[in-house]
């Protein structure tokens, strides 16, 4: 019970700063663009940098975005057949099925995160106007494979334990 006590204070943290990651790079890709776009139509100046900075503020927004749906179970969702199942036990299954298929995917997903941390390894590369080391952006990518991972398999143990549960009409 202790264990479930701070891996839900670790999860509130977790949205916490995803939270406001989001917020903030929604806020930066807004006004980089916004800026670019002014200094560009408006005052006629070509700002270097400002589409890199849009760009690395947009993939974390992104990635933090994709984390916070992996973690509300939002990610993948076919409402009309879920809605249509009306056996508690067939649903279960049905919970189980998509869990494992966001397993699958989410795993595929931190072999290609493993796969691009080697390569930046291997070859460092830096963005062309500003300089900046593109494991910046790719952390957020490392970041959101690692945590939707987390929860794809917290949803996995959740549904197993639905099935695994008797269903009324067995019990007696």
């Amino acid at each position: 019970m202790r264990v479930l006590q701070i891996l839900e204070k670790v999860d509130r943290v977790i949205m916490g700063i995803m939270g406001l990651v989001v917020i903030v790079t929604n806020l930066a890709v807004t006004g980089f663009i916004l800026f670019l776009v002014l200094a560009r139509f408006v005052l006629g100046w070509s700002v270097v940098g400002v589409l890199e900075m849009a760009t690395l503020s947009a993939i974390w927004l992104y990635m933090c975005g994709a984390v916070i749906a992996a973690r509300n179970k939002e990610h993948l969702v076919v409402d009309f057949l879920t809605n249509s199942i009306r056996s508690d036990r067939v649903r279960a299954f049905h919970t189980l099925a998509v869990s494992v298929i966001m397993v699958v995917l989410s795993l595929f997903f931190l072999s290609l995160a493993q796969d691009m941390v080697a390569w930046s390894i291997k070859r460092p590369q830096t963005t062309a106007a500003l300089g900046l080391p593109l494991m910046l952006p790719q952390s957020a990518i490392v970041l959101a494979a690692v945590l939707c991972s987390v929860y794809a398999l917290r949803d996995f143990i959740h549904a197993v334990r639905l099935v695994c549960v008797r269903s009324p009409s067995r019990e007696g």
